[in-house]
């Protein structure tokens, strides 16, 4: 068959290029979503060729010479696996982040693991010393600047995105409920008269749980959107 030609002919130039295609796509996006598209890329190839060379399409290149009880049956599992397959490609792709959202994502990671270091160093020295106003209120700053960093990335998603990632950005989105309600309760003690450094503790202990949440929750996003992730501290 003609259709078989063709792609034996095409099957070398293209493999060939892979390479070079994956190095371009990695110096943009990075490996994570190159590795899972380089395996869905080849699986899909894999099974091109099995059907390619399956009973059916032997005999019909022989002129239909020998066909038997199983001729035409495709290998077993090949039509069960590929639409999971293109499935899984076509996800991928939908919910891929653009440049844009890895920077905004980026920014997004650091902001709020500054105010992870701010509230878990307050908690360090709770005991140890006197608590400072100040200190609360730069806390409550690094968290405003994390909030906003996050309303900022969640807003750039693409409709295919925002319903890919519904479930996670929901989830996103409680967290960042907490998190508004805890710092609020910090400006409350900050306008009183007199500071309750054990009431404070307690409120910023609830804080940092929050932010670890929150960090958590956009980590799994970053990952489903083939986002590069590195190491976040603990």
């Amino acid at each position: 068959m003609w259709q078989t030609y063709l792609f034996y002919k095409l099957l070398p130039s293209f493999t060939d290029s892979l390479p070079e295609i994956a190095s371009r796509i990695a110096s943009i996006h990075g490996e994570t979503f190159v590795n899972r598209l380089s395996s869905l890329i080849c699986r899909i190839v894999f099974l091109e060729i099995v059907l390619l060379m399956s009973p059916s399409a032997l005999l019909a290149q022989r002129g239909g010479r020998g066909a038997g009880a199983g001729a035409g049956r495709p290998p077993t599992g090949a039509a069960n696996t590929t639409p999971n397959e293109v499935k899984d490609f076509d996800r991928a792709i939908a919910l891929q982040a653009t440049p844009d959202q890895v920077a905004r994502f980026q920014q997004l990671t650091k902001s709020t693991e500054a105010a992870r270091r701010d509230a878990r160093d307050l908690l360090e020295h709770a005991d140890s010393t006197k608590p400072e106003s100040a200190r609360y209120a730069q806390l409550n700053d690094a968290v405003g600047e994390a909030q906003s960093d996050n309303r900022k990335f969640v807003s750039s998603f693409s409709t295919p995105q925002q319903s890919g990632l519904k479930p996670l950005t929901k989830k996103l989105g409680k967290v960042d409920s907490d998190i508004s309600k805890q710092s609020k309760a910090i400006s409350q003690e900050l306008g009183r008269s007199g500071l309750d450094a054990k009431k404070m503790a307690a409120v910023v202990e609830k804080l940092d749980k929050a932010l670890t949440d929150f960090q958590i929750e956009q980590l799994d996003i970053g990952k489903e959107m083939g986002i590069q992730i590195q190491e976040r501290s603990q």
